[in-house]
């Protein structure tokens, strides 16, 4: 992978070189998580393995991502008058979904791990080990910096969840460095232990994946911050007296906005649609990823 596809110097580099990274990022999980669940087997670690499960996590995640801003980004038509942004919301759902059960599931075997290691029944995890959390924790850092760059410029929710995922496993790589090295120095529990940590980061990951899904799916409004700063720039648009209700909802990387515009009830319908027209291109230019500004016109009465 070129250096170029993990750095990003400024905002256009992240724009130009978003969509032909993301798929790069895909296969670099994928060759990730072969390796990692490699050196577990041959090593005898369990939080490598558990670790593997990590990159392979990031791996359907993001192969999701790639497919769902493929489809999402298909302009709208008659049948899908909004277009199909949410797309992203249902992928996040499902990946949760199955997160959450695969975590429960590896969390009650590393359990009985833990248990084991205390009274030394398991093996000492091999020192080729600690050479692949070290190698875990550079390549996860790296891609959660990349892709926390073009998530945020593309304001893609799928995306910044991504980048998330390869925040948690760095820190998750680093305490499986440091399990490895206290296994060795004769803490057997170590190795299972951080197994167990890394299933309930995993469990915690997939519910907060839920909820933002959920979120989306369900058109649930942008914040007050960002309705704060609707208004403050339909403000300052010559002709607006007041606005009155604003109603944001995100739909995949794109926001839609409907707000209604009080001017001067004796101004003529024409200029009042000028002027709606002059804060729909405002909007546009101040805020990132808007699909839809849609307007309406009431008379302000003092």
């Amino acid at each position: 992978m070129s250096r170029s596809a993990l750095t990003c110097a400024d905002s256009r580099d992240c724009e130009r070189c978003g969509e032909k990274a993301l798929p790069q990022v895909t296969y670099i999980n994928l060759l990730l998580a072969i390796f990692m669940a490699f050196i577990g087997l041959v090593s005898g670690s369990k939080a490598i393995l558990v670790n593997s499960l990590y990159s392979f996590k990031d791996f359907i995640t993001s192969l999701v991502v790639v497919i769902g801003l493929k489809v999402s980004e298909k302009p709208s038509d008659w049948r899908h008058p909004y277009g199909h942004g949410k797309i992203e919301f249902v992928a996040m759902l499902l990946i949760g979904v199955a997160l959450f059960i695969a975590s429960l599931f590896l969390f009650y075997h590393s359990i009985k791990d833990v248990w084991a290691g205390f009274q030394g029944k398991i093996e000492v995890p091999k020192l080729i080990a600690l050479w692949a959390g070290c190698i875990s924790v550079i390549a996860n850092y790296k891609l959660y910096k990349y892709l926390e760059c073009v998530g945020t410029r593309r304001n893609s929710p799928a995306i910044l969840a991504n980048a998330q995922h390869h925040h948690s496993d760095t820190g998750s790589s680093v305490m499986v460095v440091v399990a490895v090295i206290g296994s060795n120095l004769g803490l057997l529990f170590l190795d299972p232990l951080a197994a167990v940590i890394e299933t309930v980061d995993l469990m915690h990951l997939s519910l907060k994946m839920l909820k933002d899904a959920l979120q989306g799916a369900l058109d649930v409004s942008v914040g007050s911050e960002v309705k704060g700063r609707i208004e403050e720039i339909a403000l300052l648009v010559p002709g607006v007296r007041r606005v009155g209700d604003i109603h944001a909802r995100q739909l995949g990387h794109s926001l839609w906005i409907d707000i209604t515009l009080k001017v001067d009830y004796d101004k003529p319908a024409s200029e009042g649609y000028l002027i709606g027209l002059h804060v729909r291109e405002s909007l546009v230019k101040a805020i990132d990823n808007i699909a839809m500004v849609n307007f309406s016109i009431e008379p302000f009465m003092p």
